[in-house]
């Protein structure tokens, strides 16, 4: 049997004469697709057209990947305090490592539910670089801080971390690309919620961040 007689294959080619897309929405409704990202698990969501300028450093490096993509859904997850201040570095890491694969869930239920609602949909990995083949070049896929601020959910502090509004530092990221556009856009919130009182200058125990920048 030829390739191009094979049933699955005759249906895929209908399927393509039909047009690109024609079994779903072009555009998503904005709330709603919030919505669903907070019925995962998300605490906060925004939502970022691939072309937008402040994504000009990110952008041929998404694409090259998804060239399908069209909008780029930011979210966040508050994570406890207490266990993140805590100078016993089991506390901590276990508050972080049991919440980033959290974020990760998060991250592959919004991808799951708009791939079920035929909207092609990749969640990214929340932890650390792991690209390393590519060293001493870009070793990660998508950059999710400034993803999060042009999507609104917060500012850059002086210590480089995403500071939400509410949240404050006590957040972690995730980032799902959306192959449809949706029917508005979030934008950087009108101020940076960083005090700038050097409190993370005074209290960084490796001494990372100096009090000449």
């Amino acid at each position: 049997m030829k390739l191009e007689h094979q049933p699955t294959v005759k249906r895929l080619r209908e399927k393509e004469k039909s047009g690109p897309g024609h079994d779903r929405p072009v555009v998503l409704d904005a709330h709603w697709i919030k919505q669903l990202a907070l019925d995962c698990g998300a605490d906060d969501v925004g939502l970022v057209e691939i072309d937008r300028p402040k994504l000009d450093d990110q952008r041929d490096e998404i694409l090259a990947r998804y060239p399908w993509a069209k909008t780029l859904l930011s979210f966040v997850l508050c994570i406890a305090r207490e266990p993140i201040r805590s100078t016993d570095r089991s506390i901590s890491n276990l508050e972080f490592h049991n919440r980033t694969e959290e974020v990760n869930d998060i991250s592959g239920k919004i991808a799951e539910r708009l791939e079920k609602q035929g909207i092609r949909a990749c969640k990214q990995s929340m932890i650390f670089p792991m690209e390393m083949a590519r060293f001493p070049s870009r070793i990660w896929v998508i950059a999710h801080k400034p993803v999060a601020v042009a999507a609104g959910l917060g500012h850059m502090g002086i210590h480089q971390n995403v500071i939400h509004p509410k949240f404050g530092n006590f957040i972690l990221l995730g980032t799902v690309v959306v192959e449809a556009e949706a029917t508005e856009y979030d934008h950087p919130i009108d101020y940076n919620p960083c005090f700038e009182c050097n409190l993370c200058v005074a209290t960084c125990p490796s001494g990372a961040i100096s009090s000449d920048g």
